[in-house]
């Protein structure tokens, strides 16, 4: 059994821990991080909901992360148990659990009250006017909410999300800058509406098209759309080169966070659109080392940064549709 072979593996001494065996006090602590880190990882969700957050690892755990007596998988066990994450090296590990930081709360009224916070202190949202903001933050709420059935944001992700948010935002308003009173956007692979509910929660004026494959994910866009009142906001189920096949979008902007990799974003883009367009992806500092990026590229603006290029329509428009204006697209 589990208990069996959890029992074997901590009595019996060995190299790396030689202590164990016959220390009642370490057999002890091993069995609570083993008992909180199972039952973490066996109870189904509701039943997390219906108990609340599980009991954090007691001091004497969290001192015993910091010895030589916890394997690495005991680490990420411990970690796991106790709310916080389970990725890097074990000193890493062992700071955290030693740091004490506390866990996410499990409840979602208490989750979603926690990042709206969060959201409210984002530098971008708080520049927004109150009606935008609190598109803003029905659009976390609306995610949450459907996120509890149907899977189209990363759980395990949440704490990143105030982050996404932010940088979403900050698209929006730059795009806002740039943009006239008959601009439209079009975003590729849109996933959980980031950035696209976002570009329509920072400019409800604007037409904002939002090309997603995945019909779970657009019937939530759709959802989320019509919660936030955003008639011009347009979700569309399509792969994108089936989309290009065969329609276009007279669009101004092109946005795609997370999408593809970056040299294949703008023939995507260009064979998207019916016009000359200004596309936009959010990227990291990472990938502007990775790929060289030069300065002129990119737009920075605090601690988000955008790579920019303009696009012209790589494909003919004849007997393509134009999925903005609705009627058969033109010879160039």
């Amino acid at each position: 059994s589990p208990v069996r072979t959890w029992w074997d593996t901590t009595s019996t001494p060995t190299e790396s821990a030689p202590g164990v065996h016959g220390d009642p006090q370490l057999v002890l602590q091993r069995w609570y991080t083993y008992m909180v880190a199972t039952l973490t990882t066996a109870m189904s969700p509701a039943s997390l909901r219906r108990s609340g957050p599980l009991p954090r690892l007691p001091p004497v755990c969290a001192q015993m992360s910091d010895s030589a007596e916890l394997s690495y998988r005991e680490l990420q066990r411990a970690c796991k148990a106790a709310g916080l994450p389970a990725v890097g090296k074990a000193g890493e590990l062992r700071e955290r659990l030693l740091a004490g930081a506390p866990p996410p709360p499990s409840r979602p009224e208490v989750l979603e009250g926690a990042l709206l916070e969060r959201c409210l202190e984002e530098e971008a949202v708080q520049l927004l006017d109150p009606a935008a903001k609190e598109r803003v933050l029905g659009y976390v709420r609306a995610l949450l909410r459907y996120n509890a059935r149907t899977n189209v944001y990363a759980r395990s992700s949440y704490d990143k999300l105030p982050f996404h948010v932010a940088d979403s935002v900050t698209l929006g308003l730059m795009i806002s800058e740039a943009a006239t009173p008959s601009s439209s956007v079009l975003d590729l692979g849109s996933g959980s509406g980031l950035p696209s509910l976002l570009l329509a929660a920072v400019n409800p004026q604007m037409h904002v098209y939002a090309l997603e494959s995945k019909s779970r994910k657009t019937r939530f866009l759709a959802q989320a759309g019509a919660e936030l009142r955003l008639p011009l906001y347009t979700p569309i189920t399509a792969n994108v080169h089936e989309f290009a096949r065969v329609s276009f979008v007279d669009a101004d902007f092109v946005t795609a966070k997370a999408f593809k990799p970056l040299p294949e974003v703008a023939p995507i883009a260009a064979a998207c659109v019916g016009r000359r367009a200004l596309l936009h992806v959010p990227v990291s500092e990472a990938q502007v080392r990775d790929i060289s990026l030069a300065e002129s590229q990119l737009l920075r603006r605090g601690r988000f940064v955008y790579y920019r290029e303009a696009v012209v329509p790589a494909r003919s428009l004849v007997k393509r549709r134009d999925f903005g204006g609705g009627g058969a697209g033109a010879a160039d």
